[in-house]
């Protein structure tokens, strides 16, 4: 069996892609010390001005993006990055996280609430060369970002109606909704009213049960 990890460590080059803050650079001197390697701050807003290094693995800070954002940063990965490997961290769980699986060399997600030394094990194993996505590490709903609900087959959700519904079970408000995903509050509205209509019910609680009972996430 041919060892390729040694290949993998020439190059130990992490960079995290977030807003700069105080916070932020105690956390990159932090992983600097603690692994070993070169940690570079990169701000979000602001697009790369050179190539990434072959193999560089990167963390992307989704808490602090948007849909706009992931979208830049998932081009320039792709076209400025030679055999990256990314991890997302600080997911939260208003994130429809099927979104993700349009991330390129994609190697692991992480949430908000997750222990620093799970993070840090994570990335240890990435920059030894090892795939970290397996489903101790990937949040629920990326390993299942083609079947997002099982609803019955004759009550055909959509998929936005399924991610309001998801909201929902978690106690969102209409605003909380259309903040999370970037709609408006009267398209949030339609959507309810469609929901209830489906599902012959008469308010949130009842089609939180039935959530509960048939949607996976």
């Amino acid at each position: 069996m041919i060892d390729m990890s040694n290949k993998i460590q020439a190059v130990r080059h992490l960079l995290l892609i977030t807003h700069p803050s105080v916070q932020a650079n105690t956390f990159a001197s932090y992983l600097s010390d603690l692994l070993q390697i070169s940690v570079e701050v990169h701000n979000i807003n602001k697009p790369l001005t050179h190539r990434l290094p072959k193999g560089v693995v990167v963390l992307f800070d989704i808490a602090i993006s948007n849909k706009k954002l992931n979208g830049i940063w998932r081009d320039l990965i792709r076209t400025q990055a030679d055999a990256p490997r990314l991890l997302i961290i600080n997911s939260a769980q208003k994130y429809e996280l099927y979104e993700m699986t349009q991330w390129p060399s994609l190697y692991g997600v992480f949430r908000h609430d997750d222990d620093e030394s799970r993070l840090f094990e994570g990335i240890r194993a990435v920059l030894n060369g090892e795939q970290t996505a397996e489903l101790s590490v990937m949040h629920p709903a990326m390993y299942a970002a083609d079947n997002h609900a099982d609803a019955d087959d004759n009550v055909p959700l959509t998929e936005r109606e399924c991610e309001i519904l998801n909201e929902l079970r978690h106690g969102a408000t209409n605003m909380d909704i259309a903040r999370a995903l970037f709609i408006s509050e009267n398209t949030v509205r339609t959507h309810l009213y469609n929901v209830f209509r489906k599902l012959s019910v008469k308010n949130r609680t009842q089609a939180v049960s039935w959530a509960n009972e048939h949607l996976r996430h």
